[in-house]
């Protein structure tokens, strides 16, 4: 799609971002990327002070014939903007859903093979701040369920300063740990469940150092202990990392209903808009554990 295509379309923006990526051996090499973002905002989002930015699971992953079918149902404009409507009056603060790279309408990398790849996590961070400049938010409550999550947390460590709340929910942020504990043939050949290896994939743990102090800002991570898709163990050492580097950060927990104990969504929005409201971390917690739904 070109630029003039994107800027045509409703709800899109045009991000172009450019990286570099250190080798194996030590050498570098420069990267950039572009593409046309779709996301999907709740009717409320425009004219707010702030949203909650959302950004999606792994799509077309494990059974693609089911996975694909499961897509299908619901990758039209209409339901996710409905899917925004009905999470912003769940929590009483405008939602906006952005498309990840390669799915519902998004642009500039493959959702298959390139979903956890540095590409992936700088053209998110770009679509934010171009997100953000078209709302004009000056600062945001950030959240993702699982790969989305991941995001999260990459986005974290690209130095960001204008978040105040984010919200890593069942998420993949260290994906090497993942990888090793979910032991599957993939990971035994040193590989990401997309066929890279894993040592190039942008694994948020890695880049902690890159998080930058804000005073503002609270950060969360939220998992299933029996969380089976993401192990558990893998989001604590995560949140352990940003402590004990000079990042609070709270470990929460909640019980995810669908067989994986994985689909913590709705549990993430919830905990950005407590925290945006103000809500204490133990109180947060005790909410979670009673199931409280506002």
């Amino acid at each position: 799609m070109t630029q003039v295509e994107c800027q045509a379309r409703q709800d899109a923006v045009w991000v172009e971002t450019q990286w570099t990526e250190r080798g194996a051996l030590g050498g570098s090499t420069a990267r950039a990327a572009k593409g046309c973002i779709r996301y999907f905002p709740s009717a409320n989002a425009r004219g707010a002070e702030t949203a909650v930015i959302f950004m999606h699971g792994d799509v077309l992953s494990g059974s693609i014939s089911h996975a694909r079918e499961a897509y299908v149902k619901s990758s039209s404009r209409s339901i996710q903007l409905a899917r925004a409507e009905r999470s912003a009056k769940e929590i009483g603060l405008p939602v906006i859903r952005i498309g990840r790279p390669g799915t519902y309408g998004s642009t500039g990398a493959s959702h298959l093979r390139e979903r956890r790849m540095p590409v992936e996590a700088y053209l998110m961070n770009a679509a934010v701040d171009a997100i953000k400049a078209k709302y004009g938010y000056q600062r945001i409550q950030l959240t993702g369920l699982s790969g989305g999550g991941g995001l999260v947390g990459a986005l974290l460590t690209m130095g960001r300063t204008d978040i105040d709340c984010a919200v890593v929910g069942s998420g993949a942020v260290s994906i090497k740990t993942r990888a090793r504990l979910l032991d599957s043939k993939e990971a035994q050949r040193g590989q990401d469940q997309t066929g890279q290896p894993l040592s190039a994939v942008y694994d948020p743990i890695d880049h902690i150092a890159g998080v930058r102090p804000d005073g503002q800002r609270r950060v969360f991570v939220l998992g299933d202990p029996l969380d089976t898709a993401v192990a558990f163990e893998s989001q604590r050492e995560f949140q352990q990392k940003l402590v004990s580097t000079g990042t609070p950060a709270t470990l929460l927990t909640a019980l995810a209903v669908d067989l994986k104990h994985h689909e913590l969504a709705s549990e993430a929005m919830r905990v950005a808009a407590w925290c945006k409201s103000g809500t204490p971390d133990t109180q947060i917690q005790a909410w979670l554990a009673e199931g409280k739904k506002k």
